[in-house]
């Protein structure tokens, strides 16, 4: 079998690989150049496009703050009255919470005080009420601070946690049934609450933010991230309840307990401390107590 001849080449021509020259160094950097500049064009395109597509939706990209109208360190406890007046003897023991509590907390708008139900004698587990309340405004990603968290990480086993719903008139609810979080806990140390009483320790809490009731951090998320709600803001509010000698009440005690005093509370707490006109109608509906 023969082959056929490779064709001669010219005298004097390099061989193929030789002749095909690959794209010089200025050329890649100058398509390289062009990619970026469209690509950063159509990224400047895109965020103009959607600033002006929320502003024309009435849309908020970014949350304003709502300050308080005074700090709750200025709560007027005496509108609380003749039903509940402030525990000033358990109130002014409390030490003071040094910067890193403070830091660890998120915020500097917090209240931390006694409340006596002057109804009731002194040896009754629910006569004291240590009310907590912290409020938090204006930053980009506001992460809600449970109990839930903040008690395991001071030591305690949670025995219980359990969701429930009260009876508070008067506090802008639908129904007048506020919902609550209900959580035992355990001492694994010597509680600072209370050496007496039961070893069992029983934490009320919910949250209130841009002007309606929530009872997660997943409720207080959705709740903020509303792209039609211009402000943002939480509040929440934890309750524990003992004795005049500090003896811890029992879940269903404390249960019972918490719907009288939100009926006070929240009162003055929306009404003198949370600006509620920068919410507009959700504002009103609540200051209407609908």
């Amino acid at each position: 079998m023969t082959t056929c001849p490779k064709k001669p080449e010219p005298a004097g021509a390099a061989p193929p690989s030789q002749t095909a020259r690959a794209p010089s160094r200025a050329g890649l950097g100058q398509w390289a150049g062009a990619r970026y500049w469209v690509c950063l064009g159509v990224l400047v395109c895109a965020a103009v496009g959607l600033k002006a597509t929320a502003r024309g939706l009435g849309m908020a990209l970014r949350k304003e703050a709502v300050p308080l109208k005074q700090p709750l360190q200025f709560f007027d406890a005496r509108k609380l009255a003749p039903d509940y007046e402030l525990n000033k003897r358990l109130t002014d023991r409390q030490e003071p919470m040094s910067e890193d509590m403070i830091e660890t907390l998120g915020t500097q708008d917090y209240l931390q005080i006694y409340l006596t139900d002057t109804r009731k004698p002194q040896d009754d587990r629910t006569q004291v009420a240590l009310l907590f309340v912290t409020y938090y405004t204006g930053k980009p990603d506001l992460v809600p601070h449970e109990p839930d968290v903040c008690w395991a990480a001071a030591g305690y086993d949670r025995v219980s946690a359990a969701s429930d719903r009260v009876q508070v008139r008067g506090a802008g609810l639908p129904d007048d049934e506020l919902p609550i979080r209900v959580l035992e806990f355990r001492a694994a140390q010597q509680d600072r609450l209370s050496t007496r009483g039961a070893d069992v320790a029983t934490v009320i809490y919910f949250f209130h933010t841009n002007g309606h009731y929530a009872l997660t951090r997943n409720d207080v998320r959705k709740s903020m991230s509303n792209p039609f709600q211009r402000a943002a803001y939480y509040l929440k509010v934890e309750v524990t309840f003992s004795s005049g000698g500090l003896a811890r009440a029992g879940k269903e005690e404390s249960v019972a307990a918490v719907g009288p005093l939100m009926e006070r509370v929240m009162p003055v707490l929306l009404n003198d401390h949370i600006d509620l006109e920068k919410l507009g109608s959700a504002g009103s509906a609540v200051r209407a107590g609908t």
